[in-house]
């Protein structure tokens, strides 16, 4: 697949192998309401929240487990929007879909509030809700930094989605500092604005941890209110954000920074 800017919504394509970990194998990608949204032949979950989150899950899919399910979704909202640091402004579908070849995979259309995870009864509901609680960062973006995030840095957007999933994808580790440390400890280490296209999953997947582990120096180092600005400023590659405009240095010197704030 391939990574494509569209105007119409901003989104995250994740993939997961049947016997993979929750932690593994992201690809991605963008969700566009130019094309249908998949149909759901799905029955809800009873709501405790109805005007925020409607859940719906396709007939004979986690049948028994669908109050942990519900449980579990809400959660992950609660979680992620307490890491991100702001709430949805308006109701969200939840999909949790059928996959009829037992892959897991993630998807948001944040223009029509269409957050989509497609799995099996073979694949744990809870590896399902880890990949749930990365899209919900991407509608929160969208309802906080508007259309510009639409153009964000992908090492901003996808780093934030990733970062602020936590505990969902950290397994052991306590936070991506010491996840990207081990990880450039076992000789896996990419410059930041490598760009995934034609890497494989396992490339992806470091990529991945490492823009989480950015954004987290950034935040940590740098503060919130620098963060959004430089979010907005970007033009959808990595390293396409302004960040000698808004941090004074460019991306390569704030990479050094953060490869010495690594402990590496």
């Amino acid at each position: 697949m391939l990574f494509i800017v569209v105007l119409a919504v901003c989104g995250t394509l994740l993939f997961f192998g049947r016997n993979q970990p929750v932690t593994l194998s992201r690809w991605p990608g963008h969700g566009t309401s130019d094309r249908p949204v998949p149909t759901i032949g799905a029955v809800a979950v009873p709501a405790a929240d109805p005007a925020l989150l409607h859940i719906v899950v396709d007939d004979g899919l986690y049948s028994n487990e669908r109050g942990e399910l519900d449980a579990g979704v809400r959660r992950a909202y609660a979680y992620a929007s307490a890491r991100f640091g702001g709430t949805l402004n308006a109701p969200v579908t939840v999909a949790i879909v059928q996959d009829s070849g037992c892959a897991l995979s993630g998807i948001a259309y944040t223009d029509v509030r269409t957050l989509q995870v497609q799995t099996c009864n073979s694949v744990a509901s809870g590896r399902a809700i880890a990949i749930l609680a990365h899209e919900y960062i991407h509608q929160l973006q969208h309802d906080r930094y508007g259309s510009r995030h639409l153009s964000a840095d992908v090492i901003l957007s996808e780093g934030m989605a990733t970062w602020a999933a936590g505990e969902y994808w950290l397994g052991d580790h306590a936070d991506f500092r010491s996840y990207v440390h081990a990880q450039r400890d076992r000789g896996v280490f990419y410059p930041l604005a490598t760009h995934y296209a034609g890497r494989s999953i396992g490339e992806m997947n470091a990529l991945y941890y490492q823009w989480a582990s950015f954004v987290e120096f950034l935040m940590s180092v740098y503060g919130r209110e620098m963060f959004d600005q430089v979010y907005i400023t970007g033009a959808g590659d990595p390293g396409s954000a302004a960040y000698a405009g808004v941090y004074g240095k460019d991306l390569t010197t704030l990479e050094q920074e953060w490869i010495a704030w690594l402990g590496a």
